[in-house]
């Protein structure tokens, strides 16, 4: 059983997935020291999460930050997608 459990985590770090909120407030309850006012950031919102942290998406188990792109298929978004906020068009 645990041979099955250790397969899906690691084929869980190999995809892409946006970060939610829940992701954020492990990484801050992982290490409570550096972030002094956890209650305080707790009850921010994503947007304010992923830019105070400066990243989006955990890819192949790395943190990075996909802002400016579309957080779907990775394309860069144009001027005209800000109505679709973080989406491009083909993806919305």
């Amino acid at each position: 059983m645990n041979y099955q459990n250790y397969m899906m985590n690691t084929k869980e770090s190999n995809e892409n997935r946006l970060l939610t909120k829940e992701d954020f407030i492990a990484i801050i309850d992982r290490d409570p020291d550096l972030y002094k006012s956890i209650e305080y950031i707790k009850k921010w919102k994503i947007k304010d999460l992923r830019e105070f942290f400066k990243f989006t998406h955990e890819i192949k188990g790395q943190y990075k930050d996909m802002r400016g792109k579309c957080y779907s298929c990775f394309t860069p978004l144009k001027v005209d997608y800000t109505s679709y906020e973080n989406y491009c068009m083909d993806c919305q």
